[in-house]
């Protein structure tokens, strides 16, 4: 049987249904036999992009989504912005993009070809999650909760 590796992506931070979704959805390319590798953004990466620190830190984050039964490995990113240089290092059959993040595909392909990898990228649909499925959406419950109760300005 062809053992497929897949590659996932992401913060991770404040794990929720919508992480859920997408890693289900990675581990489908992976299949049974598969081996579903998940990389963990470094917390000044999260910094950089958002504005804003991790609610929890790389190590945490790994920890939970490693501990997941979907998952078989997961690894702290690389500090670059070239995302090839992750895809070098674990030789996936398969990249799996989230449906909002915003990667240039075909660039991405590209590049990963220059290297001589034989990768396929693939972005991944939106599946509906049920409740809250965004840190930012419960980010934003929980500080509404507090300014209600009068304990945030």
């Amino acid at each position: 049987m062809d053992r497929k590796r897949v590659l996932a992506a992401g913060k991770f931070d404040i794990l929720h249904l919508g992480h859920l979704a997408y890693l289900q959805q990675a581990r489908e390319l992976a299949g049974e036999t598969g081996e579903l590798v998940v990389i963990i953004a470094l917390d000044k990466t999260i910094l950089r992009e958002r504005g804003a620190p991790p609610v929890f830190p790389q190590e945490q984050r790994r920890k939970l989504v490693e501990s997941l039964k979907i998952v078989d490995r997961a690894l702290i990113g690389l500090d670059t912005e070239d995302h090839t240089e992750i895809v070098v290092k674990t030789a996936p059959d398969i990249v799996a993009l989230g449906y909002d993040q915003y990667t240039d595909l075909q660039r991405l392909e590209e590049r990963i070809s220059e290297k001589g990898l034989n990768t396929k990228v693939v972005r991944l649909e939106k599946r509906t999650a049920d409740g809250l499925c965004s840190s930012t959406m419960i980010r934003k419950r929980i500080i509404d909760f507090y300014r209600e109760n009068g304990t945030v300005k």
